[in-house]
């Protein structure tokens, strides 16, 4: 072996040591490894418990209901019971009542049987067809019951019958138990707050130590729930209604929306599971955290419901108390921004109203969310906020707009020198010489190419943080302006008696108005054009206003409302700026700088690019020689 496959042998093995050394995991992100992997086992011995504990008890159900068939006497009914329930026995057998609670912002009904929420009415909003409106609806699909064993005994709460020693109705509370005897109880607290849409929950098992079984890890909740059709135009409803959920420390995200079927197992501390509507949702929040959960959507086969949730949520059996809280209640920034349940808890719920990623959510945040709730302070007519929204946020553009404009027309006036340069290169070889005496035309003039692309680009954040606001924003549901009885959905002028494919059963004057001021900004615009569009590119600008009148004929009518606004106002802009534009005036300028840059001393950075152009160009030619010499030798 010689020396220098010895070096190199050496240095492949150094790097190769060096390369591990810097990719080695830190302590903390072995700890989160270690955490990740507990908790994907926590999860496979939760779901083997939880199989054959809903084995256990489909038994104990079926066995049940062939002992009522066969129409067996009270006493071995009573030792029947025993059987299936154990210690619960006593609470096996009753009769359900409805337990009423509420508060200025909600009422809530609770069946005695299971101790389960069965219905949420939210007093300040109506449905798209001025009923009262159920965030969470009388469904049998719903459900909120803990399986768990007790002794040899698969117990679910929704079989159990719990009592309940207050009012039935007109309280802010309800305490109900299930009870194994005098001094051992299982219960569930619910309590509201005024002028809140909170509703406290908390599960306490009071001397149940040597009732239910400790062998078990985790004692599962399960969360069942419909999501109600509550807008108009279920598509758009549809497609903004799915589960989300926040691991504690990370941020918050979804289970997809558009997929009619998802499920995943959140194996990590859960800090909330929401199951959001388009513009309500049900967020059950723990004040510690969830050790991990399963949770899944598909979609509903019934007209009334878009899509059916559930989720099977992990309780440590070490704890006596679990102390949690829904959220009931509108998805409004405001309100979710504030929700806390113990000081210094970031939950971050405000994530449940789609603002957008980072640079456009920031958008949405700090600038238009402040704008809009300081206008709507003293403005009632939420069409004429949007009116002035649009005419503010294109004053704050006017300066990049403006300088688009006049880089266009900068362009435009220097067409003429423009085409004598493609006259001079006509021929595909000279593509490389046409293209540097174009830069120089442009360096000496001042102008840039992308000078028109650069403010257009700037822009385009706050235009795509409103495209996300206008159709997220609850505060434009049922508000009613000009034809449009509701701004947060589509305004319909006519009800086809069929549907047009990527179009609708329905026609959108506020999509029509748009699209037409789309088509006339678009040819308003082409005859400031520089000439310097890639072919096809003019039909493709015509094309867009006819594809955006499809795209948007289901979306909300706030938002093509703005869109038409906002393209009047361009229109407008544009013809102010072209007659205060002196196209001669800005020849002779350009003209002045080329004249006077002739003779400056070209910058470092245009001299080296022009040198490698020219060595460049030198190299085509000498191959093109010897290509042409090797054809004269054949």
């Amino acid at each position: 072996m010689d020396k220098n496959t010895l070096i190199g042998i050496t240095l492949c093995i150094a790097i190769f040591i060096g390369f591990s050394l810097w990719n080695r995991p830190s302590e903390e992100q072995l700890a989160m490894q270690k955490r990740y992997r507990d908790s994907i086992a926590q999860v496979q011995q939760r779901n083997a418990e939880a199989e054959y504990l809903q084995s256990r008890m489909r038994d104990s159900l079926d066995k049940a209901a062939a002992n009522i068939a066969a129409g067996e006497g009270d006493s071995l009914q009573v030792a029947r019971y025993t059987a299936q329930f154990g210690k619960f026995a006593q609470a096996a057998t009753g009769t359900s009542q409805d337990i009423v609670i509420s508060n200025n912002k909600m009422t809530v009904t609770i069946a005695t049987k299971g101790a389960m929420i069965k219905s949420v009415q939210l007093k300040d909003f109506k449905t798209n067809s001025g009923d009262s409106l159920f965030v969470m609806k009388r469904d049998p699909q719903n459900e909120i019951s803990l399986d768990f064993f007790a002794g040899n005994n698969a117990i679910s709460t929704k079989n159990l019958f719990f009592t309940h020693s207050g009012d039935t109705k007109s309280q802010d509370n309800a305490v109900l138990r299930a009870y194994v005897d005098n001094d051992s109880w299982l219960e569930f607290a619910y309590g509201l707050e005024e002028d809140s849409y909170i509703l406290d929950y908390t599960i306490t098992f009071h001397n149940l130590e040597n009732v239910i079984s400790r062998n078990s890890s985790f004692i599962d909740l399960n969360w069942n729930q419909s999501l109600p059709v509550l807008e108009r135009g279920n598509s758009w409803e549809y497609n903004n209604s799915g589960i989300y959920y926040k691991y504690d420390g990370d941020d918050v995200d979804d289970l997809g929306l558009t997929a009619d079927h998802a499920d995943d197992n959140l194996a990590g501390s859960t800090k909330w599971i929401a199951f959001k509507g388009q513009f309500f949702s049900s967020v059950l929040i723990s004040k510690s955290t969830f050790p991990n959960a399963q949770v899944e959507i598909q979609k509903s086969s019934s007209r009334e419901n878009l899509k059916y949730a559930s989720s099977r949520i992990a309780l440590p059996t070490t704890a006596t108390t679990d102390s949690m809280a829904f959220y009931f209640g509108p998805n409004k920034f405001k309100i979710l921004k504030e929700i806390e349940l113990t000081e210094g808890d970031e939950l971050d719920l405000e994530d449940l109203v789609p603002l957008g990623w980072t640079i456009i959510g920031w958008v949405n945040r700090f600038l238009i969310i402040p704008l809009f709730n300081w206008l709507g302070s003293f403005i009632p007519s939420y069409g004429l906020i949007i009116l002035l929204m649009t005419l503010i946020v294109k004053l704050v553009l006017l300066p990049l707009t403006y300088k688009s404009y006049k880089s266009t027309a900068s362009m435009r006036v220097l067409k003429p020198q423009v085409e004598e340069l493609n006259k001079k290169y006509p021929k595909q070889e000279d593509a490389m010489k046409k293209q540097q005496a174009m830069m120089e035309l442009y360096n000496k003039a001042g102008v840039s190419p992308m000078g028109g692309c650069l403010p257009m680009l700037l822009q385009m954040p706050v235009l795509i943080a409103l495209f996300r606001f206008f159709p997220a924003s609850i505060e434009l549901r049922q508000q009613g302006f000009l034809w449009s009885d509701d701004l947060s959905a589509f305004d319909s002028i006519l009800d086809l008696p069929f549907a047009i494919p990527f179009y609708g059963d329905h026609v959108s004057l506020f999509a029509l108005l748009m699209a037409g001021a789309m088509l006339l900004q678009t040819f308003i615009s082409g005859q400031m054009d520089s000439g310097q569009q890639m072919p096809g590119m003019k039909l493709m600008m015509y094309m867009m206003p006819v594809m955006m009148l499809c795209w948007f004929n289901d979306y909300s009518s706030g938002l093509t409302y703005y869109y038409f606004l906002s393209n009047i106002i361009a229109i407008l802009q544009i013809v102010l700026i072209r007659n205060n534009i002196d196209e001669a005036a800005i020849l002779a300028k350009l003209n002045a700088k080329v004249a006077k840059n002739s003779t400056k001393k070209k910058s470092g950075f245009l001299a080296r690019l022009e040198e490698a152009q020219k060595r460049q160009m030198k190299m085509l030619e000498e191959q093109r020689k010897q290509q042409g010499g090797g054809k004269k030798k054949k």
